[in-house]
């Protein structure tokens, strides 16, 4: 598990998340959501550490973050974030990639190694571009390469920042079905969305975040009742009767 603990961080001592307590545990999917500029991928970032909170505690474990080393953080909590380099190394080099945390020196793939990345590109369903360069494909390609690097380092905690913004309907489906795979493997998955349907329908946990603070951490269900939606986006949720939820100004 992994607990946030009176978490205040943000960036030229300007704290922007506020006194943040919530949980992440293994075998349950979390979506992050909130308006832009909220906090959500400060929030990320902390738990991944690449920023170090200014006040209060993240604990991985039962451990504190802080008495990780590099290689050992890696190997528990990885992220994807928003943005990430092209270059023009094939596909599965950058797969490749994820396994940096179980080398040593120098660094040399073992079998097991091979065949993890191999599962992941499977599990990205970009079999068909593997030796491709990364440069050649489209953004939604890209993305899923990414993704699949993610998925061979093999962590027990995942971070997605916005996974999906590049991604067509039919790959966004897809990606939902890989957080339910990953969750029911045991694996904690946590992702910022901003498809309102996606965070409702495949979560088991909405965190609703508002200018730095916790607005709400509840099942959807509990989410969609409680009005916090209509405070913070200033727009009604409604649920379908085929079970999706949407947007809708009154």
């Amino acid at each position: 598990m992994i607990e946030l603990k009176n978490l205040f961080a943000g960036y030229s001592k300007n704290d922007i998340l506020k006194n943040i307590n919530m949980q992440f545990e293994k075998g349950k999917t979390v979506s992050v959501i909130g308006p832009n500029g909220s906090g959500k991928s400060t929030l990320i970032q902390c738990c991944t550490g690449i920023l170090e909170p200014t006040s209060g505690e993240i604990i991985i474990d039962g451990k504190s973050i802080s008495e990780y080393k590099e290689k050992s953080l890696a190997r528990t909590v990885s992220y994807l974030p928003q943005i990430n380099p092209v270059s023009s190394i094939t596909v599965r080099s950058l797969v490749m990639h994820g396994r940096f945390p179980y080398l040593g020196y120098p660094r040399r793939y073992s079998e097991e190694d091979k065949s993890i990345a191999e599962k992941a590109i499977a599990a990205a369903g970009i079999e068909e571009i593997a030796d491709k360069p990364l440069s050649e494909l489209s953004g939604g390609q890209q993305q899923k390469a990414h993704i699949a690097m993610r998925l061979a380092q093999n962590t027990d905690y995942i971070f997605f920042d916005e996974p999906i913004t590049y991604l067509d309907i039919k790959y966004k489906l897809e990606f939902a079905g890989l957080m339910k795979r990953l969750r029911n493997s045991g694996k904690a998955v946590v992702a910022v969305l901003h498809d309102i349907n996606m965070a409702f329908t495949h979560s088991d946990k909405i965190a609703i975040i508002d200018r730095g603070e916790l607005a709400l951490f509840d099942t959807p269900e509990n989410a969609a009742k409680s009005g916090a939606i209509e405070n913070v986006f200033g727009v009604k949720l409604l649920k379908s009767e085929f079970g999706q939820y949407f947007f809708t100004v009154e």
